[in-house]
């Protein structure tokens, strides 16, 4: 059975921004909606998301590969009441935590990462978390056999 690619990408992601400080002390992979609104008290003030988002497959391959493009979200969430300083020291901590074109990722296969428009979002009416979620597109190789 071939690698999966993105449980590996998304393996180095989290191993790579437990780096960032403060945030980095918790990060998973889940939804991001279903973790606001778990009102789970057992989480951190500041913590991070991994959030998978769209494949795209580029090409078929002639070796028995498919080249893919995957966008994974990666959010930095708070409930600081001062969150928009919070989420720019997060925000610059996940971009030292992954340089350079492929993001500093080192798993075989992978090719070019490059980070999205990002998106703000402060607390709703009523909520007390506040996120900055990072897109970032993963160009790798799947192999198929």
């Amino acid at each position: 059975m071939p690698i999966d690619m993105q449980s590996a990408i998304v393996a180095e992601l989290k191993a790579r921004l437990a780096a960032v400080d403060s945030f980095g002390g918790r990060v998973f992979e889940d939804s991001v909606l279903r973790v606001i609104d778990s009102a789970d008290d057992a989480l951190p003030d500041d913590f991070i998301v991994i959030q998978p988002g769209t494949t795209e497959e580029v090409e078929r391959q002639s070796g028995g590969g498919v080249r893919e493009r995957v966008i994974l979200n990666i959010t930095c969430i708070t409930k600081r009441r001062d969150f928009a300083v919070h989420l720019r020291a997060a925000r610059l901590g996940i971009k030292v935590a992954l340089p350079g074109i492929k993001a500093g990722l080192t798993t075989q296969g992978v090719q070019l990462a490059a980070f999205q428009t990002e998106t703000p979002m402060p607390p709703g009416q009523g909520r007390s978390w506040a996120c900055h979620v990072l897109p970032v597109q993963i160009t790798y190789v799947q192999p198929l056999k």
